[in-house]
């Protein structure tokens, strides 16, 4: 059978019309599967009128954002929708205000995250194809082939700072290369010099000011926040300078303010905060792993459901900077895992061809760490099977708690691809549980499925 080519401008326009034309769109952004946009309000009906579509699995309405669940060509959705809408014209301040704290925080996370979360996921598996092959030739280590390749895998995490730089300029809506010169700045390797010898006993000063060696490659929450005072401060001088000197001046001035600014205090301070969360969270997986497996694996894919799943990205990076490894995208690999176990077992036990459909190819997206279509296609749409999913999730992740594992690379989209990720080739126990929690986290909720059942749509 011809595969239906979907028009993805048409959709855009749709999608638009439907929520209430341009004027009542004051913001859009996208994730990995979703278009997010903030509306002035929601006209009576728009939630189901663009869930029927053609294109779009599902709407969800969280965080203060009309969240239009497309799958993996949202992209294309999300380009169309930025050429139709002017939203320059609209101002920061109308964004801002129409949100609550928490929605606006969430807002940030996937708008600055979303569009290079496929780079680091791709990095990241090179990262475990590494391991792996290190792990049966270990004297691929020294080759300059592999110099190579872990140069490449690494060059996302080191420089992810200008990736923030970028995205978070065109979300708080301030000059980009301005941004991004400040957070280069971070990762300067004069800097890097300076804060080892910071490190190393030195006494630097900046002014009457003594500097904190702190450094900032593979960092989060400093270059977010660092853009975040940018734009406000960018946008004071462009009120108050003459247009005349304003090209030159407000790059100046942001430049010789925001640096030093971030190095003295938003730097430590957030990166403060970050590590601060990341050292309590793994008390808490040091004191009670199974508690926090039981957790992380039963109730990761309900946080999916709301969208608020990226407000844990600063953890985890945080994690890695300063352990060089991670538990929480272990155990959240398990519960992807658990809703492709789900899946499959409803498209073993339904009689509907059409819902069989759906399942065989939400379960093969499941393998890419991309869950949505799972969920909204299938496990969440029939509501056993998710709980189904949330139980394997649960009790997979309780399992691989008692064996330590954790991530020595960064899975952009945990799933089965990044299992790789848990191989140390000095302490195979972390990766055997890997192995044990995933074929777990798929064999359960399949089982479960197949005993408890669901109401199998009827055959149109």
């Amino acid at each position: 059978m011809a595969q239906i080519k979907r028009d993805y401008p048409k959709l855009a326009k749709d999608i638009i019309r439907e929520v209430g034309g341009k004027e009542n769109i004051v913001n859009a952004t996208r994730c990995a599967t979703r278009l997010r946009l903030v509306l002035k309000e929601t006209p009576e009906g728009a939630k189901e009128k663009v869930q029927e579509l053609t294109g779009v699995i599902t709407v969800v309405e969280n965080s203060g954002q009309f969240q239009v669940v497309i799958g993996t060509h949202v992209g294309e959705v999300y380009e169309n929708v930025m050429k139709d809408l002017n939203l320059e014209a609209m101002s920061e301040e109308e964004v801002e205000t129409k949100q609550p704290l928490l929605n606006r925080i969430i807002a940030t996370m996937s708008a600055v995250f979303a569009p290079f979360i496929y780079i680091l996921a791709a990095a990241g598996i090179l990262q475990g194809i590494l391991i792996l092959i290190n792990l049966f030739w270990p004297q691929f280590a020294t080759t300059g082939t592999y110099e190579i390749l872990s140069l490449i895998s690494w060059t996302p995490f080191a420089f992810l700072p200008i990736l923030i730089g970028i995205t978070a300029s065109k979300h708080f809506k301030c000059n980009t290369f301005i941004a991004v010169t400040c957070c280069a700045a971070l990762i300067n390797p004069t800097w890097v010099e300076i804060a080892k010898r910071i490190t190393e006993g030195e006494v630097v000063n900046f002014l009457f000011f003594n500097l904190s060696g702190v450094t900032y490659g593979s960092s989060v929450l400093p270059p977010l926040f660092l853009v975040l005072v940018l734009s406000y401060l960018e946008h004071f001088l462009s009120k108050r300078i003459p247009e005349i000197m304003k090209a030159l001046l407000v790059p100046f001035i942001c430049m010789v303010i925001m640096v030093p600014l971030t190095i003295l205090i938003i730097g430590p301070l957030t990166n403060g905060g970050a590590e601060a969360v990341a050292v309590g969270f793994n008390l808490l997986m040091e004191k009670a792993p199974l508690l926090g497996g039981i957790l992380i694996g039963g109730l990761w894919e309900v946080f999916v459901i709301f969208g608020v799943h990226w407000g844990i990205t600063p953890m985890v990076m945080a994690n890695f900077s300063i352990y060089g490894y991670d538990a929480f995208q272990a155990f959240q690999t398990l519960a992807v895992i658990a809703q492709i176990g789900a899946a499959i077992g409803c498209f073993i036990k339904s009689k509907n061809s059409e819902l069989k459909k759906v399942a065989l190819s939400a379960s093969v997206t499941g393998i890419f760490g991309i869950t949505e279509p799972t969920l909204y296609g299938v496990t969440l749409r029939l509501k056993k099977p998710f709980i189904c999913a949330c139980v394997g999730g649960a009790i997979s992740a309780a399992v691989m708690s008692f064996f330590n594992t954790v991530y020595y690379a960064y899975a952009g989209l945990p799933g089965i691809l990044t299992i790789v990720n848990a191989i140390n080739p000095n302490d195979t126990k972390g990766f055997i549980g890997m192995v044990i929690g995933s074929v777990l986290a798929i064999v359960v909720p399949m089982i479960l499925v197949l005993v408890i059942g669901f109401d199998d749509p009827k055959e149109k």
